[in-house]
């Protein structure tokens, strides 16, 4: 609805489908608002960034989502907003903390940097534009900017991307969905109606193939009794005889001549 609402989606849908990143954006992150933030997308977001490697001086992601205590927060996130950099997926401006969101569903990054270091402003990577959309409209605020998207993707554009051309204050992110589906059905504490879109995004991020597998535990108690004992018995026996004496007669035989 919000990505037709923001024009994503043409008026007759002809640009609807399954592969359409907006329309994911809009389902996943609109459907959240309707949960106070610290209850639904803080803990989602703080259990499952995983940040660029040997990042310092900038603070750190899980602390700054920590420490948002927003209840009401759909005044806060703008979806797709304009700026000549680029355009994030959604921006989220707290008190404290702004957060830039970059969605990928199927596609990949919309351009990335020739092999090299590229300084900062120079570069056309589409998370280094974003990182200085965020820098500059961050002003005193903590800045951050998530990368969603599938696990390998999320994988590949960490290793391959320069931490040095991020723009200076903002700390980059990853997110995989595989990641933000398990948490999703971690959420406790949420009321009946609450627990309605709750399960709806995870039915959604099921049939977008997000489902992997976890971890090998096992939740029901053991069905082996180690008091008792397994008892085996053969119910059928078989008796198998060989003859060793066979008659044989004596007038019958073959004579091979050469």
């Amino acid at each position: 609805m919000l990505a037709e609402i923001k024009g994503k989606v043409s008026r007759t849908g002809s640009n609807l489908s399954e592969r359409l990143e907006d329309n994911l954006t809009g389902n996943v992150f609109g459907t959240l608002r309707y949960i106070p933030f610290i209850d639904g997308l803080g803990k989602v977001l703080a259990n499952t960034v995983q940040e660029l490697p040997d990042t310092v001086n900038l603070p750190d992601i899980n602390s700054c989502i920590d420490h948002i205590k927003a209840q009401y927060w759909a005044d806060v996130i703008e979806f797709w907003p304009y700026d000549k950099e680029g355009e994030l997926d959604a921006l989220l401006t707290f008190e404290d903390t702004m957060i830039g969101i970059e969605v990928k569903y199927l596609s990949g990054l919309s351009s990335v940097d020739e092999t090299g270091s590229i300084p900062t402003e120079l570069s056309k990577h589409q998370l280094v534009r974003e990182s200085r959309i965020i820098s500059r409209k961050g002003t005193q605020k903590n800045k951050i900017l998530l990368f969603i998207a599938d696990r390998q993707m999320c994988n590949d554009v960490m290793k391959r991307i320069e931490k040095s051309s991020i723009a200076a204050g903002v700390t980059l992110g990853f997110v995989s969905w595989q990641d933000f589906l398990h948490e999703l059905k971690q959420l406790n504490g949420l009321d009946q109606f609450q627990q309605i879109l709750i399960q709806d995004l995870i039915e959604l991020l099921t049939r977008k193939g997000f489902e992997n597998f976890i971890d090998m535990k096992v939740s029901n108690a053991s069905f082996v009794n180690s008091d008792e004992y397994f008892n085996f018995v053969i119910s059928n026996q078989v008796e198998i005889s060989f003859t060793t004496n066979p008659l044989i007669n004596e007038e019958l035989y073959y004579e091979f001549n050469r």
